[in-house]
């Protein structure tokens, strides 16, 4: 009977999936059929072709992907602003449904830039909102709430109620992951009011969801249920199946709390289903660690080892370390039901490492914070402890004599007066330290300030005085080519060189100019300008595909001789991949192992042997540079299979 039940359930599911698909099927072809009008303009064109993207991303994320570099490039091609932002925009979602979160933040800001040179307020508080979101997921709390209010502050200034309201229900979230429930509910109400109002069902939809998980946080079951099965009854009659895998989920964990294991598998296999069907891998994963959970509560050892590999495997595919380190501790409680204590110690340091992977600085913070109070409140009790010997102590004395009394007090008296004079010269001592510390701090920053100031006034007078000589030297060659236009090819040549040679000095002092201006540069500066230089690559190898691609703490920073160098032997190896070697593909990739940042530029040209070719000039130089900043750099290349420049440099700690 129950084995019917669930074939029941699932053919529901599969029913209402299917219809969705359905629709969507009958939209896509329509749009397909639109796109073989000739006469259509261009941006009727990249409107099809961002309207298919969207479609596609709910069920192939390759398709979508596919039609939205379509609309990206035609966008380009006609210089349309608002298309390129729309396909950036969209590429994001497309990432963040594939749980690829950081790459989605990347094509949000794609987007933002754009947005705010056309000045379109409600498509940056959209962005703001998305990128508060991205944030949220990869547990980056702080900019979370700070994206969310901003989108709500522009929302809330374009009288856009409804978006007010959704960016309030994404606030109130963040409040409960932060465990500030009281928060959490104001705003989840505030929400709630506007969207009744507008008679907003999926967004009341979203409200009784969230309310039922700040209820579930309180351990308030019963009412948690009850905010479940309303936001149930409007999913279902919505076919909002995003929310409705979402419901399911929770209604499992809620029936597994209460031990109502046959409700609990029910519901969780519902929301399964549905996640595949979206290719919500970070939500599959979470969904299979909880039937894992559920079998291992029900004893299943079995069923809840073949879950769990299931869900580390597509956890791991998604880098979601928190689902990871859940399984870990899973895996330990099943490997000690089982009594495999090998298999309990492996699983036990992959749980601690993960653990310690997810500690940050607030989690740092908090522990000195603990660890103090933990210090006073142990002084305390040391004093109170030293305070009840001496009462007893004179409780004792009380029986002696009374010269015995005169001189303990006496000696008493004299060591309070020692402790006193002894913590007075101390405090004295620390003091003179603090303000000799003081001076020093201010007379480094005093010398950090000079030190920048000569820097600017260096680089203003690079960019005013030979900058501006050097564009003269341009405008100079180019008048001479026209004035010489009887001039054999020979001078015209020479002319059109020298000119060629200027521009690329000018762009090679502003780059000197940029590193000049900074007394640290971060890996987000180092990326951004290597995108420039790419940018500029492109225009003249328009056939050759880049790859750029960073996996590293954009916080981080170099100094300004250390960037410029690890910049300038980049920009080399591009150069000579592009000038020698006829690349079709160059990958550049920027990440840090350990201790080390790594910096990888990888063609598929022609390459070249290392034994029998003389390095050259440009080889030199980047070897030159790398050993100026204390760095190491490996050539790794062989006759037609292309080359690899690997620079690698030591971190402080």
């Amino acid at each position: 009977m129950k084995h019917i039940k669930l074939r029941i359930i699932f053919l529901w599911i599969f029913c209402i999936v299917s219809i969705s698909n359905f629709s969507q099927q009958k939209q896509i072809d329509a749009l397909k059929e639109q796109l073989k009008n000739r006469s259509l303009s261009d941006s009727l064109k990249i409107k099809y072709l961002g309207d298919l993207g969207w479609y596609y991303s709910s069920f192939s994320s390759d398709s979508a992907f596919k039609y939205n570099k379509l609309a990206l490039a035609l966008s380009k091609k006609t210089n349309n602003l608002g298309g390129i932002s729309q396909a950036y925009n969209d590429l994001g979602i497309v990432h963040y449904r594939l749980s690829q979160f950081d790459s989605s933040l990347v094509y949000y800001r794609k987007s933002l830039t754009i947005r705010k040179k056309i000045n379109d307020n409600v498509g940056i508080a959209s962005l703001y909102n998305k990128i508060g979101i991205a944030h949220n997921q990869l547990f980056q709390l702080d900019s979370a709430i700070f994206y969310a209010f901003e989108s709500l502050k522009i929302y809330g200034k374009l009288g856009q109620k409804k978006f007010v309201a959704a960016n309030l229900n994404n606030i109130a979230n963040l409040y409960k992951d932060t465990k500030q429930y009281q928060k959490a509910f104001e705003k989840h109400q505030e929400a709630l009011k506007i969207r009744t109002s507008l008679n907003d069902e999926k967004g009341i939809l979203e409200s009784f969801v969230g309310i039922g998980n700040v209820h579930i946080a309180l351990k308030n079951i019963d009412s948690a249920k009850v905010y479940y099965e309303k936001s149930l009854e409007i999913g279902t009659k919505l076919n909002a199946i995003n929310e409705l895998s979402t419901i399911y989920n929770n209604l499992g964990t809620l029936y597994k709390s209460e031990n109502d294991f046959t409700k609990s598998f029910a519901n969780f296999k519902k929301s399964l289903q549905i996640r595949q069907q979206l290719q919500d891998n970070y939500g599959i994963a979470s969904t299979l660690l909880s039937l894992s959970d559920l079998q291992m509560k029900q004893k299943n050892y079995l069923e809840s080892e073949r879950y769990l590999h299931q869900g580390l495997t597509i956890a791991k595919s998604v880098k979601a370390n928190e689902l990871q380190q859940d399984a870990y501790k899973q895996f330990m409680e099943l490997k000690a039901y089982l009594k495999q204590p090998d298999s309990v110690s492996f699983y036990k340091e992959k749980f601690i490492a993960m653990q310690e992977l997810l500690i940050n600085n607030k989690v740092i913070q908090q522990l000195s914070e603990l660890e103090t109070k933990y210090q006073t409140a142990k002084k305390e009790a040391e004093i109170a402890e030293q305070k009840e010997i001496v009462l007893q102590k004179e409780l004792a004395l009380k029986n002696k004599s009374l010269y015995a009394t005169i001189v303990t007090f006496a000696l008493l008296f004299l060591g309070l007066l020692f402790f006193a004079n002894f913590k007075k010269n101390q405090f004295k001592r620390r003091q003179m330290q603090k303000e000799i510390d003081l001076k020093d701090a201010l007379a480094t920053i005093k010398t950090q300030n000079r030190l920048q100031e000569q820097r600017l006034r260096i680089s203003r007078d690079l960019h005013d005085n030979i900058g501006a000589q050097l564009t003269f030297i341009i405008s100079s060659l180019d008048n001479l080519k026209y004035l010489s236009k009887d001039a054999n090819d020979s001078l015209k040549e020479k002319l059109t060189n020298i000119s060629s040679f200027t521009s690329d000095t000018i762009f090679q002092l502003r780059d000197t100019i940029w590193a000049m201006n900074k007394a640290e540069i971060s890996v987000e500066d180092l990326h951004t300008r290597v995108l420039s230089f790419v940018q500029k690559a492109k225009k003249a190898v328009p056939n050759t595909e880049f790859d750029i691609n960073y996996d590293i703490d954009t916080n981080m920073g170099f100094s300004s001789l250390v960037g410029i160098n690890i910049f300038r032997v980049i920009q080399e190896a591009i150069n000579n991949a592009i000038k020698y070697a006829d690349a079709k593909k160059i990958t550049i990739h920027l990440y840090k192992d350990e201790t080390v940042f790594k910096a990888s530029i990888i063609d598929d040209g022609k390459g070249f042997d290392i034994k029998k070719v003389d390095l050259g000039n440009g080889l030199a130089n980047m070897e030159q540079r790398i050993s100026e900043i204390n760095a190491s750099i490996s050539i790794d290349s062989a006759l037609e299979k292309g080359t690899k420049i690997m620079i690698q440099l030591p971190l402080k700690n």
